[in-house]
């Protein structure tokens, strides 16, 4: 036997010793288990002889394959069929004779490569449900708004049809367009350009997290004035850079960008560029004190920004932050990119970064104060019923009171106090629905799937086959998603012990 042919084989032996240990884990320990493990054992080398023989041939190309994760750690590449009757998974690979069949209790997460491109339209409607109890993020729905009424949400769907959502558990409807500036995420590492080390950034659970120093960036086609916000959480300080307007998304050095550093109680802008007269740029004002200096490790962040003045209002949770001005606004080689940069010794993760164009007047509105309760209530009361249900938000800043109906032609009828109007979507920044929020029940089946466009939607799980996952939720009831909507899905969601070791997989 040649060295490479006994390199081989060496390599295929590891594949079939995890093979033959996944058989001895999935077979009840009986003589006749053990005898088949044997023979299967003996055959398997006789074919890995026989493949190493014949190494030089040319391979075809790998077919599309997903990945099982199982709770004891192990790990194995093939393609999911479905879960029969006795509540096990049903997984075909390369690296074993027959479908394994893992019971559920024993599966930790599906990462599923299969990928559909989704149909392109002008505007998406994303709706965040409320948390369940103890968790920081709801359930993420995705699609074209049909329909809003008191009770309920419809959105049409490509990976799933017509789907009515439970309104009373809906948290925020926010409508994003497919027009340069405007951008929601992350979806995935593959969208982003990592600098400083490919292995600085990756994708997980819908973050963007940080694993040593560099930067993550995309050109998301920043307007003149924009409005970015996303959600950050670290580990022990909130200190990080971001950059915008920044001229090369992929390196760590680009030739012009606005700056933003945060250190914990501070922030500073620094600016950097070319001048109309050809001067370099390069410099920054004094630190400012954050006003609204969040609790804990996790804060969401909105930056309005003025290209053009240069200057940024920070919000910190809804509350005003500081305000930086940059000292040599609107270098002439701004491009229309933006990165998140972070230290060794300070990781991070960034997840809901939402872009849109901003109309450089419109600020955050802070909320009112809880009032004393009032003796004689009543005519408040009346009052607080005549109000109108939904408050639009519109992309320049405007707000319309009304009743939102039906969505015809691309646009939404709004019954407002005076007159019927109709509103292109594509106008439209989100709507405040003014509910009291509903919160979601836990079900030890529940699972979770991530979507590719990200977030996610928890299930009770009900079926899974035929390229489809069917399933439970109280917001949306019993439905049956396409299984090429989501990169991931995650069992035991609600278990101390899995969630540790999921933390320590890089899916």
């Amino acid at each position: 036997m040649n060295a490479s042919i006994s390199k081989t084989l060496s390599l295929s032996s590891s594949t079939l010793l995890f093979a033959v240990a996944m058989t001895v884990w999935l077979t009840p320990r009986t003589d006749a288990g053990i005898a088949a493990v044997r023979i299967a054992q003996k055959d398997e080398i006789t074919e890995v002889t026989k493949e190493a023989t014949d190494s030089q041939k040319p391979t075809k190309p790998k077919k599309p394959s997903s990945r099982i994760y199982l709770t004891n750690g192990d790990k194995l590449s093939g393609l999911p069929e479905s879960i029969d009757d006795e509540q096990r998974m049903l997984f075909k690979s390369e690296s074993l004779r027959q479908t394994a069949a893992f019971p559920l209790a024993n599966v930790l997460a599906l990462n599923l490569d299969t990928w559909k491109e989704s149909p392109k339209i002008d505007t998406i409607a994303r709706i965040e449900l409320q948390s369940r109890f103890r968790e920081t993020h709801g359930d993420t729905i995705l699609g074209e708004l049909k329909e809003l009424t008191p009770d309920s949400i419809k959105l049409n769907t490509w990976y799933g049809g017509e789907i009515t959502l439970k309104r009373s558990m809906v948290k925020s409807l926010k409508i994003i367009s497919n027009a340069p500036g405007n951008y929601y995420g992350p979806n995935g590492i593959q969208e982003w350009e990592v600098s400083g080390g490919t292995s600085a950034w990756d994708f997980q659970h819908g973050s963007l997290i940080s694993h040593a120093s560099g930067g993550v960036g995309k050109d998301v086609g920043l307007r003149e004035k924009s409005h970015i916000s996303f959600d950050a959480k670290w580990q022990s300080s909130m200190r990080f850079k971001f950059r915008v307007y920044s001229s090369d998304v992929t390196d760590t050095t680009p030739s012009a960008y606005y700056e933003i550093s945060i250190n914990r109680s501070y922030a500073y802008m620094r600016t950097r560029g070319k001048s109309a007269r050809g001067a370099r740029i390069l410099g920054g004002g004094r630190w400012k004190q954050i006003a609204s200096r969040p609790e804990g490790n996790q804060a969401r962040f909105d930056f309005f920004i003025n290209r053009t003045t240069g200057s940024v209002t920070i919000y910190i949770n809804n509350l005003r932050a500081c305000m930086l001005q940059s000292q040599n606004p609107d270098p002439e080689n701004l491009g229309t990119g933006l990165s998140f940069h972070s230290e060794d010794r300070y990781p991070i993760e960034i997840s809901g970064i939402t872009v849109t164009p901003w109309n450089g007047t419109t600020l955050p509105k802070p909320k009112a104060k809880a009032t004393a309760e009032k003796k004689d209530g009543d005519a408040d009361d009346d009052k607080s019923e005549n109000l109108p249900p939904h408050r639009i938000v519109l992309n320049n800043g405007d707000e319309v009171p009304g009743t939102v109906g039906k969505v015809e032609d691309g646009r939404m009828v709004i019954e407002t106090e005076y007159t019927p109007i109709r509103i292109p979507i594509k106008r439209i920044k989100s709507l405040n629905l003014g509910d009291s929020g509903e919160e979601p029940k836990k079900y030890r089946e529940d699972i979770r799937a991530w979507f590719h466009s990200g977030g996610f939607v928890t299930l009770k799980l009900d079926s899974f086959k035929d390229g489809e996952v069917s399933g439970y939720s109280q917001a949306l009831g019993d439905v049956t998603f396409d299984l090429s909507a989501f990169s991931r899905i995650d069992f035991h969601i609600y278990d101390d012990e899995a969630n540790e070791t999921r933390k320590k997989i890089r899916f």
